[in-house]
């Protein structure tokens, strides 16, 4: 019946033969679709992520339309979904900037990252998940050839996505989206790490490999060890580097620029 009371025909009801027909359609997947302000975002974030933007640099708004030759809206809108991520702060008054993690937020984010990432390994092991530890093997042998071409840029990429696929294989998906959570803010991280404490990658290469192999023995008690000291050693190695490097060149720069 409509909303004036009337009572409306109905069509042919569908046969089942033809609902299972539907279940074969070969659908496309719809996507979202992307606006000026979410193309920005990315951008941004690719640079971010790059390390062309140092810690704690400023971006201003204005000097970015003007490169992009959109306007400040979009812009703005872009800052936003960053400050969302965690990968941009605001300040009252003074603008937008990179964030500039502190040795405490170094030592919460890790702290987190071993107590979940030692947990997905015990998923891995529990689950018998032999297809888990292919894909993990695979992904440690492109780990290998960017230490081998000395390509920093390529090995934070593969270490971040190592870890999503520990824990995205875990089969545990609230565990898999805490990580993902913190995605953006670990790859500056990663790429502040792999780009300024290392003379060669080859130690930080060894390190992925004892993780893999501990979990690859399937014994829980040594997969759980080797994530929490793993990321014990990088949770080290950062605060060292903040220290060192309390403030970024581009960051100071972007003060005296602004």
């Amino acid at each position: 019946m409509d909303i004036g009371g009337r009572r409306r025909r109905e069509g042919p009801r569908m046969t089942e033969a033809e609902s299972n027909n539907i279940r074969d359609w070969n659908f496309a997947p719809l996507r979202r679709a992307e606006t000026l302000s979410d193309r920005t975002a990315e951008l941004l974030r690719e640079r971010i992520l790059a390390g062309d933007f140092g810690l704690g640099e400023r971006l201003v708004e204005a000097r970015i339309a003007r490169q992009l030759q959109i306007s400040r809206g979009p812009v703005r809108e872009a800052l936003r979904q960053l400050r969302a991520e965690g990968l941009v702060r605001e300040e009252p008054r003074r603008g937008s900037f990179v964030a500039d993690l502190t040795i405490d937020d170094i030592r919460e984010i890790y702290d987190l990252r071993a107590a979940i990432e030692a947990r997905a390994a015990r998923g891995i092991i529990t689950n018998r998940a032999a297809a888990a530890l292919d894909e993990l093997r695979g992904i440690l042998g492109r780990l290998r050839q960017a230490t081998d071409d000395d390509d920093r840029e390529m090995f934070a990429q593969v270490d971040l996505f190592f870890h999503e696929r520990l824990c995205l294989l875990s089969g545990n998906g609230r565990l898999h989206r805490v990580f993902v959570s913190y995605a953006a803010v670990l790859g500056v991280l990663l790429k502040f790490e792999v780009s300024r404490y290392y003379e060669s990658l080859k130690p930080l290469w060894h390190e992925h490999k004892v993780l893999f192999e501990a979990i690859e023995s399937l014994d829980v008690g040594r997969a759980e060890e080797a994530c929490n000291e793993h990321l014990e050693r990088a949770k080290e190695r950062l605060v060292e580097l903040r220290r060192r490097f309390p403030e970024s060149d581009s960051a100071a720069r972007s003060e005296k620029e602004g």
